[in-house]
């Protein structure tokens, strides 16, 4: 057992912090829709620490030491971050709002070409089907109706009440880039604070158990980043060179829904072959082994050297872990589930090598668990 739980007053002050963290959790929880852009601002903070250390780094030796050097790193990341996105957004974003206008004004029609066709094609097999079966196909076909409209119902409801709460999201959204310079200003003496606040005794463990997670987070927010800005140019380019409509938005749509592992792709390419298919159906077909191909070659080259190394885990397993979180936690949890059990599993390790009967020490197991991830 490690020595900060060896007496009965230790372990009551560490049910004492999981008491309270507990508490901190159940708060978290219900206010969840108003830390939406602060935990967009975590992720910001994630991908800029490198550039700014960096930078800082690399400061002039005068200041290099003080305050005002990594003030000036974060200034200078945050010009060259923002100077690039807004001049990719000047053309993104007014193309994507282009390209969604013309999508929205001819999908109806296309839609209800292909809902003629499948009319008759429906009405042409009732007729070969006996009157007793008949009866009871068209029953089905009437339930299946009745549920896909009460299914929009429900999402337009839910809708309604997003709309309430898009308040506080856009006021937390407004301050998220002052939120990440103070964080990344004051990311040192946070640290410091946090150190002194855990007896001595334990400060090895709690370092290694934040270092667990904090490499996991980083590399696994790091590498779906690149695989979405990937995954997108190669989706876009795809649909563009097969001249599909809307190629731009139907990229950026593969793109994003690569956040979702291993299912990502699939969900991602049905918006360009349904699109596609509505305008030219042997197109379509080249769009779908397009992306079969974009897959493949993700898989077998982008997955394993970008973000594979840092989750681990076989594919099954992720495709469980994604399916779970979302029946769990909804859209959260197919996004958080498979870096979120990563965590869990080093973490467990990690404790059950500091717990056996012979335990480790906290640089022992550390080593342990680096060459058990090898």
């Amino acid at each position: 057992m490690p020595t900060w739980l060896g007496t009965r007053a230790q372990r009551l002050r560490a049910l004492l912090i999981a008491l309270v963290m507990a508490i901190i959790w159940a708060v978290l929880r219900e206010g969840a829709a108003a830390l939406v852009p602060f935990f967009i601002g975590a992720i910001l903070v994630y991908i800029l620490i490198p550039p700014v250390q960096f930078l800082q780094d690399r400061a002039p030796r005068k200041i290099r030491g003080k305050s005002v050097a990594r003030t000036l790193a974060i200034i200078l990341v945050y010009l060259v971050v923002f100077g690039l996105l807004g001049g990719l957004l000047s053309y993104v974003v007014p193309e994507l709002i282009t390209q969604t206008q013309q999508l929205v004004s001819t999908v109806p029609k296309l839609a209800e070409n292909l809902s003629g066709r499948i009319s008759f094609d429906v009405d042409a097999l009732l007729e070969r089907i006996p009157l007793a079966i008949r009866s009871s196909v068209e029953e089905g076909v009437q339930t299946t109706i009745r549920a896909v409209g009460d299914a929009i119902q429900t999402g337009i409801e839910k809708t309604v009440q997003t709309v309430w709460a898009t308040v506080s999201f856009i006021v937390g959204m407004a301050i998220v880039p002052i939120w990440v310079f103070l964080v990344l200003s004051n990311l040192a003496g946070a640290q410091r604070t946090f150190n002194r606040m855990i007896p001595p005794a334990a400060r090895g463990d709690v370092h290694n158990i934040v270092g667990i997670i904090d490499s996991l987070a980083s590399a696994y927010l790091r590498g779906q980043l690149i695989l979405c800005l990937v995954i997108a140019a190669a989706s876009t380019i795809l649909l563009a060179a097969l001249g599909v409509p809307q190629a731009l938005l139907l990229g950026t749509l593969a793109g994003a829904f690569e956040v979702i592992p291993n299912l990502g792709p699939f969900i991602g390419a049905i918006p360009a072959v349904v699109v596609t298919l509505l305008v030219d159906p042997i197109k379509a077909v080249w769009v779908a082994l397009g992306f079969v191909v974009i897959q493949q070659v993700e898989n077998a080259f982008l997955v394993p050297r970008i973000s594979g190394r840092a989750v681990r885990f076989h594919h099954t397993i992720v495709i469980v872990l994604v399916l779970v979180g979302s029946e769990v936690a909804g859209l959260w949890g197919m996004l958080l589930a498979v870096p979120l059990a990563a965590m869990l599993r080093d973490v467990a390790r990690y404790l059950y090598l500091r717990t056996t009967d012979r335990g480790a020490t906290p640089e022992m197991a550390m080593e342990i668990l680096r060459a058990q991830s090898v």
